[in-house]
């Protein structure tokens, strides 16, 4: 009688397994299957993914067996061996009888039968492997996972997988890996595990790895990852662990690239370490700035091992032109070269560890076909909340979020609605406030909030405490772990795919304590058009709203949607581009090309200033000039916000926007670039001003407020700077205090207020390219 399936790998396979070399794993679980949308149970166990074999030499996963019996040909298993295989990123499968081999080489798609089946070191050859120095690496490859013992969490087979991926580059001597997994997938926990394994294999010279952020949430939440080592080998380091000369005891050493970069005693942080103390350093988030404006601490720390982490790589497209030297480090691919393993929301979404997602666009005629206001200026919705505020846009958004939440039952579900900036978030909370009749059950969750860290944590703690809707910015859009949101609200457009698939991955994360089976997208702003289905997969099931009918007189249509008309919105400009021509709308019912605009303005422009750059900035500096500036450019329908928008200076002061209408600069600076002008050309003269020359650095109060300052300012602008209540926002009170005290220990009202007038005049000067 010819054997099954379980005898034939009992009785033939397991024993040729055996005599090869091969260690090996039985009924691997690659994941649970993708969830339930509905049903009683979260899985169905018939959609388990299970490969027969994971085949491994020192636990590093190298091949897929799956197993046929005896009788059955060794072929009817390619296709799944294959799949299994192409889920956990292995190049090779095997599909066996326990007569016939069947070898697959899923990147070319080239099989080979054989009798036998290859050994471990046949198919590390075929990998290309064959340089791994095992003498000083075997030991951390075999080293046994971590697991804690009340949480009982296990390695995935997909983080397995990315740690060997690592390890095994390592191994041959690449010094920079690229990790590229989902947000939601543990790509902090692999990293703790792969950490566990370095460190207790002995292999690195130190044993001494360095983990880098950019954000403090970050920071603390990869601390907390690694509390399976001892707290006297984790060390967080900044001014305060350098001054105590506690900063090089340990093995586990947690850093914001900010934090390294400053200074103490005339040495940058990072440079109170050896360029060579740090065996590996981990670059969280490695799609931003690590490779730009502190590129310095990575490049310091050039020997050691440098590990990539990102759910959004940042690739830059060099088709025109050659990359520059600092768009090369920011690109993340030119740095890091490809990934060296890639775990995709799509993927993790079809094995079952991230929930699926509903998109349901909901798009007002407004968004659609754009506003003109009673003034005849037209608006479309990058501009709204941006450059005009509509607040009957803002109550038609929240009254129909409400509507179409009870609709679903989902009311009582978190969520979270991403405004375009705090003034949109917090008219959006409100307007949810009023509407549900609960003073608490919607909070505006941005850094505008005194108690947003606390807001933060009663959003992201389990459970039917308030609020149920966090109304935001960006401030949740990586660092913040809330697995029970089951709505994504966007309010906002978005030109970044990079943010898009941050604030989406907010709602990917499982939760079985609330039995959540997917989340839902609602799109009010067009923002899921950066859908991008090789990495993402697409939306289990998108619902547009059907648009009125547009037919002829006679047509016979009886199919229309629901007629939502908006209520009468606020005033202000409107800028619109049609076709390949871009028009200004003006209050008289004009419609001028962009260019024409443009030529007109300049004209009024250096009227205005006396024809000169100079007199500009002048006006600019003084507060009442400035507004008096606003009011005579609105009455000539000049918009400053109209050529920030054509012409891509979101991050550009409003006098250098003007000086470049007015004066046609090739190249402007934007409000960062004049910070730095500042502190590189200015900083000897500011500490004159405020009598700081010769005080130790930890001292200089007042120069420490200016550096918060111009670091706001950077972000929003000279207007913000002169108002009070700017000094009362968190990132303020957490440096200095409230308001009133930091005026005590400044020197009072007017010192501060003559101090900033004379900074104003040091920091608007020409920058002309």
């Amino acid at each position: 009688m010819p054997r099954n399936e379980q005898q034939t790998c009992r009785e033939i396979i397991e024993p040729a397994l055996n005599q090869a070399g091969w260690e090996f794993d039985r009924e691997v679980e690659i994941g649970p299957g993708k969830v339930n949308l509905s049903g009683e149970q979260m899985y169905d166990p018939t959609q388990k993914i299970v490969a027969d074999y994971v085949l491994r030499l020192s636990r590093m996963p190298l091949a897929i067996l799956e197993a046929k019996a005896e009788h059955k040909p060794a072929a009817d298993g390619m296709q799944q061996g294959s799949r299994y295989a192409q889920r956990l990123g292995l190049r090779f499968s095997i599909a066996s009888n326990g007569q016939e081999y069947i070898l697959t080489d899923n990147h070319t798609g080239a099989y080979q039968r054989l009798t036998q089946v290859p050994t471990p070191w046949e198919i590390l050859d075929r990998l290309g492997r064959s340089n791994i120095d095992w003498d000083a690496w075997q030991p951390v490859f075999e080293y046994p996972w971590y697991e804690d013992q009340i949480t009982r969490r296990r390695v995935r087979p997909y983080q397995e997988m990315a740690i060997f991926e690592t390890l095994d580059r390592f191994s041959q001597g690449m010094t920079r890996v690229l990790l590229l997994m989902a947000t939601g997938t543990g790509k902090t926990f692999t990293i703790f595990q792969l950490a566990w394994k370095l460190l207790h294999g002995n292999v690195l010279q130190n044993n001494r790895i360095l983990f880098v952020t950019d954000r403090n949430s970050l920071k603390d939440q990869a601390y907390r990852a690694f509390a399976g080592f001892a707290s006297d080998e984790r060390v967080v380091i900044d001014k305060n662990t350098v001054r105590r000369n506690q900063h090089q005891v340990g093995k586990l050493f947690f850093a914001n690239y900010q934090n390294l970069d400053e200074e103490f005693n005339g040495k940058k942080i990072y440079e109170y370490f050896e360029p060579d103390f740090f065996d590996l350093v981990v670059v969280d988030e490695c799609h931003r700035s690590g490779f730009g404006d502190w590129f310095g601490v990575l490049e310091y720390f050039g020997s050691a091992y440098q590990l990539g982490l990102t759910a959004t790589p940042r690739e830059i497209d060099d088709s025109g032109r050659p990359l520059t030297e600092e768009e090369q480090r920011r690109d993340t691919y030119n740095y890091f070269g490809e990934p060296a393993y890639t775990y995709s929301l799509k993927q993790a979404i079809e094995d079952g560890y991230l929930v699926p997602y509903l998109l349901e666009e909901r798009i007002s005629n407004v968004d659609a076909n754009g506003y003109t206001g009673p003034d005849g200026k037209r608006y479309t919705t990058n501009n709204f909340e941006r450059e005009i505020r509509l607040p009957d846009r803002t109550r038609f958004i929240a009254e129909d979020l409400w509507q179409i939440l009870g609709r679903y039952g989902l009311r009582q579900e978190k969520t979270i609605v991403f405004c375009v900036d705090d003034t949109h978030a917090a008219f959006m909370a409100q307007e949810l406030r009023r509407i549900s009749g609960d003073n608490n059950y919607a909070a505006r969750i941005t850094r505008s909030e005194r108690n947003s860290h606390q807001l933060e944590r009663n959003f992201a703690e389990i459970g039917s405490g308030n609020p149920r809707v966090a109304v935001t910015v960006d401030l949740l859009t990586t660092g913040f772990d809330a697995p029970d949101v089951k709505n994504i609200v966007f309010a906002r457009p978005l030109k970044s795919s990079i943010l898009y698939k941050q604030m989406k991955g907010r709602g990917t994360r499982l939760c079985e304590d609330i039995d959540k089976r997917y989340f839902t997208l609602f799109d009010y702003a067009g923002a899921s058009q950066l859908e991008d289905s090789e990495f993402d997969g697409h939306p289990a099931n998108t619902q547009k709203p059907k648009s009125k009918s547009k037919s002829s007189s006679g047509s016979g249509s009886t199919h229309r949607a629901e007629d939502t008309t908006p209520k009468p919105v606020a005033e202000g400009v409107s800028v619109i581009l049609s076709n390949t021509e871009r028009y200004v709308c003006l209050a008289d019912g004009r419609k001028i090309p962009f260019d024409d605009y443009c030529e007109q303005s300049k004209e009024i422009i250096r009227s205005i200033s006396s024809a000169t750059l100079d007199e500009l900035l002048q006006i600019w500096i003084d507060q009442s000039s400035r507004k008096e500036l606003y009011e005579e450019l609105k009455d000539r329908d000049i918009y400053i916000s109209a050529f920030q928008h054509y012409l891509d200076l979101d991050h550009t002061d409003g006098v250098d926007i003007l000086a470049k209408v007015g004066f046609d600069l090739v190249k402007v600076p934007t409000r960062h670039d004049r910070v730095v002008r500042f502190w590189d050309q200015e900083e000897y003269w500011l500490l004159n001003q405020v009598d700081e020359q010769g005080i130790p650095e930890e001292e200089q109060l007042k120069s420490r407020f200016w550096q918060a300052s111009l670091d706001h300012y950077a972000l929003f602008g000279i207007d913000d700077l002169e108002r009070g209540a700017t000094y009362s926002a968190p990132q303020f009170v957490a440096l200095f205090g409230n308001f009133s005290s930091m005026l005590k220990r400044y020197g009072g009202a007017s010192a501060l207020r003559n101090d900033l007038e004379a900074v104003k005049h040091h920091l608007y000067v020409p920058m002309v390219a």
